[in-house]
């Protein structure tokens, strides 16, 4: 090879032309792109609200954002449903107004409890309905007083309490029943002429007056087909 001419230039695949002097120059890498972790937290962040949102609309049971002052701040569906008001009727007024008259002392007191004391507490009482019914409510409550709010659950306990009356009605008629036979098992002086019954304080009454005023029997008067029959002879 002669020595004046030029070596030749390995090829250099990490190199390019320069447009200026003509020679090659090298070029960096690519760098692989640079995840954006703040764009994926607030993803997963905003994820994560769409299903608490989802599980709030969409629970069987009432809940309820309450604040301080005795507005309710937000409802789920199961406020419509259940009471029949809409979400504007509802967090437009002070919640004590659906509460029933009788339960309404109790309820503030237990909501000033839960304010104050800073820990859950449950309890029932009654809404009205916007028919004018009432509905038997069972509340679980906890405060946040940071955001000057109440977190509630309510399950609508109606029929329960309906079938828990039935029962203790039930259980009232048989302990009367019961001690209608216990005063008729006792040992009853009668008149063997007249057929008076003596009470205990030794006054005379006819089979039927003592009876009733010791049972809740009543009578009704008819003639059997004997005396009919001797009435008819004579």
């Amino acid at each position: 090879m002669d020595r004046n001419e030029p070596a030749p230039i390995s090829p250099d695949t990490n190199s390019r032309a320069s447009p200026q002097h003509g020679s090659r120059q090298s070029v960096p890498k690519r760098k692989p792109p640079i995840v954006d972790e703040t764009s994926n937290d607030a993803k997963k962040l905003e994820e994560k609200q769409q299903q608490e949102d989802r599980f709030f609309e969409n629970a069987i049971d009432m809940i309820c954002f309450l604040d301080f002052n005795g507005y309710f701040r937000r409802v789920n569906k199961a406020w419509e449903r259940t009471l029949g008001y809409t979400r504007e009727e509802l967090t437009s007024r002070r919640f004590i107004e659906f509460v029933h008259p009788d339960d309404r002392e109790r309820t503030l007191n237990q909501n000033a409890q839960v304010r104050g004391g800073g820990k859950a507490l449950s309890f029932e009482n009654r809404y009205r309905c916007k028919d004018g019914s009432y509905r038997w409510l069972r509340w679980n409550a906890a405060p946040d007083s940071p955001q000057n709010v109440i977190y509630g659950v309510a399950r609508d306990i109606t029929e329960s309490k309906r079938a828990e009356e039935e029962r203790e009605q039930l259980v009232r008629e048989l302990q009367a029943a019961l001690a209608e036979v216990k005063a008729l098992q006792q040992i009853l002086p009668i008149c063997s002429y007249c057929r008076k019954i003596r009470d205990d304080e030794n006054y005379w009454h006819t089979v039927e007056n003592y009876i009733s005023r010791h049972t809740s029997t009543r009578f009704s008067h008819s003639i059997c087909p004997s005396c009919m029959a001797t009435r008819v002879e004579q």
